[in-house]
C-alpha cells in the first residue's frame, strides 16, 4: 500500500486555496492568512491513475499553530 498525505489549505468560506503533498508548503500557505485552515487526508496511491481515499480531511490547524508557537517560545 502506498499511502500519501494530501494537504489542503482553505479560506474561511471553506474554499481550497492550495493543495499538495508538501508539508512545508502547506505550513507556508497556512501562515499567509490568519483565517486559513489546514487539513490533511490520506490516500492510497498504489494505482496512480485511480488513487482512493483512506482517511477523509482532518483539520490540523490548531496542532500546527501550537507547534509553531512552542518552537518559537523555545528559541
Amino acid at each position: 500500500m502506498t499511502l500519501v498525505n494530501f494537504y489542503e489549505v482553505c479560506d474561511k468560506q471553506g474554499n481550497a486555496v492550495w493543495g499538495g503533498v508538501s508539508t512545508l508548503q502547506a505550513v507556508e500557505w497556512l501562515a499567509r492568512e490568519a483565517d486559513y485552515r489546514l487539513y490533511v487526508s490520506v490516500w492510497n496511491e498504489d494505482d496512480p491513475e485511480e488513487p482512493y481515499l483512506i482517511t477523509d480531511k482532518i483539520n490540523i490547524t490548531d496542532v500546527v499553530l501550537a507547534t509553531r508557537l512552542n518552537e518559537r517560545d523555545n528559541k
